[in-house]
């Protein structure tokens, strides 16, 4: 069984995410997350947050906002989206099964399709006799199809034409100048939006990775367009894997690449070098990372630059961040087919602020930190602590486990040695204890100690509390780490302060 698959083993079995609508045969691009799952997301979402709105102060001001995910098509018209937000799709002329053209052509040809036109994807599909994935049948041309979902607003003669969001960062654009004032009016300034971002998907695959429903982060921070960046600092940090836009391959620090002029912008380079430390915060193995550099043929015509984080997987290359220079042209767009003025007064000078935005998906972080953090070991006898009236240990076999940083452990647990003689009482009492101090507690009496123990590694689960009868006689408890097995006694009143 491959890494992957065991993966959605264990995350269908123990509510980390599984596909939506299961009982009605599932639908693809839409998965659930299940109650653990979800504690693990919103871990993944608050280092985020932390990262840009508390541990940002001092070199900018970030503050978070939140709008609706249906927008009028008149925002989606100005930033482009509906003539051009579309992937190349190309159609079985048997079937009629519909496929991510680009997709078709790198897993049958094993090449890169980055910047390719229409014209080209067809080309390399007939002149290499590629032929429908499900019936076998003859493939048509490749065209565009706009990945948007349309709907109307409102009935009768109030109807209006609206689109799902397929990204967060429109509706802070058109926010500007009421942030701006709220903001205090100083650059530079970060805005982050946190939400769900909705695209119509060709071919949906790969679990949390390709979604027709998903969350995004996306800050954009407004500057100077004179801006040097001097209160961003670069810090010495390990050497990564850089693509450029011309497939040359270096393996320096990031400071370094900037200080070469690999990575031109510093602000990317800083957003770039963040984003790395964030992930590998997160779980996700820094090994494994890489940052690519847009080609010209696929950057946003607009865009000054654009760079990639990307995870290597078992399953493939992921994006998981983009940070770009994207210039004034979002708020010149809005400003023009508006008519409202985004101009600003800052510094002596009037002039419509530029934006470099950082881009990160959220559903697919999470599953970088689920492979990163995948474990398998033969483990031995069953931990201690059965009586003879609990005798389920597991001899010898291999266990598969979760290696969660405790920042997103989805939970601490909390073990009554025996569901008898006042210990369910006494654990009580200290699952009381630390959720009054804001941790997210899992209580679990049933079977013994041992698969107890076990099955909150598997989901990986950092820190188990055991309430035994020693308890009673001091108000000690156990603490049990989950990758050392070390077991340390805490005083209960001392138990809040070791676990955060």
């Amino acid at each position: 069984m491959k890494i992957y698959e065991k993966i959605l083993d264990i995350a269908k079995r123990r509510g980390i995410f599984y596909p939506s609508c299961e009982i009605y045969g599932g639908i693809s691009g839409f998965y659930d997350y299940g109650p653990t799952g979800t504690r693990i997301k919103k871990n993944v979402e608050d280092i985020i947050r932390k990262a840009y709105l508390i541990e940002e102060y001092g070199n900018f001001t970030c503050s978070e906002i939140e709008c609706p995910t249906l927008g009028l098509d008149d925002v989606w018209n100005a930033s482009g989206h509906v003539k051009s937000f579309s992937d190349f799709t190309v159609e079985c002329s048997a079937c009629k099964e519909p496929f991510r053209a680009d997709h078709l052509v790198e897993e049958n040809l094993k090449i890169s399709c980055d910047g390719m036109s229409a014209e080209q994807l067809t080309g390399l599909i007939k002149n290499n006799n590629l032929k429908c994935k499900k019936c076998g049948g003859e493939l048509n041309d490749v065209y565009n199809y706009n990945l948007m979902f349309r709907t109307e607003i409102a009935p009768g003669k109030n109807k209006r034409i609206g689109y799902m969001r397929p990204e967060t960062a429109q509706s802070t654009y058109i926010a500007f100048k009421r942030l701006w004032e709220i903001s205090r009016k100083k650059l530079p300034f970060g805005i982050l939006q946190l939400g769900k971002s909705y695209r119509n998907e060709i071919s949906p695959r790969q679990y949390i990775i390709r979604l027709r429903e998903f969350t995004q982060a996306e800050m954009e921070f407004f500057i100077d367009p004179d801006d040097k960046y001097e209160y961003l600092n670069l810090k010495d940090d390990a050497a990564i894997k850089i693509m450029d836009r011309d497939d040359k391959i270096s393996k320096i620090s990031i400071r370094e690449a900037h200080s070469q002029g690999i990575i031109k912008n510093k602000a990317i380079a800083y957003f770039l070098q963040k984003s790395v430390n964030l992930f590998v915060r997160m779980g996700i193995d820094g090994k494994r990372l890489q940052l690519r550099q847009h080609k010209d043929t696929e950057r946003a015509f607009y865009s000054k630059d654009t760079w990639d984080v990307e995870f290597m997987s078992a399953l493939g290359r992921i994006e998981i961040v983009g940070v770009a220079d994207r210039g004034n042209y979002d708020l010149t767009q809005h400003q023009n087919c508006s008519r409202e003025s985004m101009e600003i007064f800052w510094n002596n000078r009037r002039f419509v602020p530029n934006v470099i935005e950082v881009a990160y998906g959220i559903d697919r972080p999470v599953y970088c930190v689920v492979e990163s953090c995948y474990a398998e070991e033969i483990s031995g006898k069953g931990e201690g602590g059965e009586s003879d009236e609990s005798k389920e240990i597991d001899e010898s076999k291999e266990r598969a486990y979760f290696k969660f940083p405790p920042e997103i452990s989805p939970y601490v647990c909390v073990f009554p040695l025996m569901a008898k003689d006042g210990l369910p009482e006494k654990a009580g009492e200290v699952v009381d204890v630390l959720r009054k101090a804001n941790l997210y507690v899992f209580y679990d009496k049933s079977g013994s100690i041992g698969r107890r123990y076990a099955r909150a590694d598997e989901i990986g689960v950092s820190y188990a509390i055991t309430i035994d009868y020693d308890t009673l006689k001091d108000n000690t408890v156990t603490i049990r780490f989950r990758d050392t097995k070390e077991q340390r006694r805490v005083r209960i009143e001392e138990l809040e302060k070791v676990v955060k």
